[in-house]
């Protein structure tokens, strides 16, 4: 009887114990709620704020103008960029249209520091843990061409595809630096995967097939080898403060430095290769069309040449392009 009484006052203690600690927890989550909408008003007051000097500066310039002060016009430049800031930061956005049609008009922009370096580490672990898989279902349907594998390999692609433009839509939002070109890129990559769903698993599909998977083969390579660089890369331009923390690898980071082995020049046929591979089989498909006549052909091949020879010139003017100014900029300084 000793030990039951023990246990029952033992047990009357944790439940007093437990009841105000969850007591302490609602009386912080009620002054939490109330704090945040607090905030939420101070945003929406400083969003208003930015409107309203923004068309007061407006007004301003074209007295300047007219005015032609040039210590006055220098004044309101510097203005109209501490109000760009501003509205960079705190102005909510829905983001592209391409968002909106995903997820309607919502405000996908995050002010916390922690939460918007966890949107760019979620994208740059998608990246990581997706890259394999494209080598994983080029051997899978080299050796098993089932009609159920190449179908759920171009499902993938296509979820692939749009998780990537999403986040690098939402990334932008929220300050990351990537370039335009990459996420239109995957916009066409989108579309190429549709076009390929929607082609017949047989005739001109099957001639096709092994090309298509040596492009794959070759992503899947490239990016598994350049994530890897880059991403080393871009800690040390942060660390030196030569590139921002939401700066994603692949876009916007230096390639001069070895980082690792291997190093950039061992690097260098991967990328190119994937480039002229894309063009030579864009120029396949279309010649294949134009040989065989348009009205004769599938119009997914006339598409898909289209689509590879619109992704392999972008990346080359924009990722080589790229590299040539980080050339020049290096020799200046």
């Amino acid at each position: 009887m000793g030990s039951t009484n023990n246990l029952s006052e033992e047990a009357s203690v944790l439940i007093k114990e437990i009841t105000d600690s969850i007591q302490k927890l609602d009386d912080k989550s009620a002054k939490f709620k109330v704090s945040i909408n607090d905030d939420y008003h101070t945003l929406d007051d400083i969003v208003s704020g930015i409107a309203k000097q923004q068309k007061e500066l407006g007004n301003l310039e074209k007295l300047v103008q007219k005015s032609k002060s040039q210590a006055s016009l220098k004044t309101c430049a510097e203005l109209r960029s501490r109000l760009s800031k501003l509205k960079q930061q705190y102005t909510p956005e829905t983001g592209s249209l391409f968002v909106r049609l995903f997820l309607g008009q919502v405000n996908v922009k995050q002010y916390r520091d922690g939460e918007r370096f966890r949107l760019k580490q979620e994208y740059e672990k998608f990246k990581h843990k997706t890259s394999p898989q494209f080598l994983l279902f080029v051997v899978l349907i080299h050796y098993y061409p089932h009609p159920m594998f190449i179908t759920a390999w171009q499902i993938w692609l296509l979820y692939y595809y749009i998780t990537l433009a999403l986040r690098e839509n939402i990334l932008r939002v929220n300050g990351s630096s990537i370039k335009s070109w990459w996420i239109y890129h995957h916009y066409l990559s989108m579309i190429g995967s549709l076009v390929m769903m929607l082609w017949p698993l047989d005739g001109t599909f099957t001639l096709f097939l092994p090309g298509f998977l040596l492009v794959s083969l070759f992503q899947g390579l490239v990016q598994t080898l350049i994530n890897r660089y880059q991403q080393r890369q871009l800690y040390k331009l942060v660390a030196m403060g030569k590139a921002n923390i939401m700066d994603v690898a692949g876009e916007a980071t230096g390639f001069l430095d070895p980082g690792w082995a291997p190093s950039f020049m061992v690097l260098f046929p991967f990328l190119l290769g994937v480039q002229l591979l894309q063009l030579y089989e864009g120029l396949i498909l279309l010649h294949y069309s134009y040989k065989g006549g348009l009205s004769e052909t599938d119009w997914q091949v006339v598409a898909s040449g289209l689509i590879f020879l619109g992704c392999a010139w972008g990346d080359i003017f924009t990722r080589w392009g790229s590299y040539y100014q980080k050339l020049r900029n290096n020799k200046t300084d």
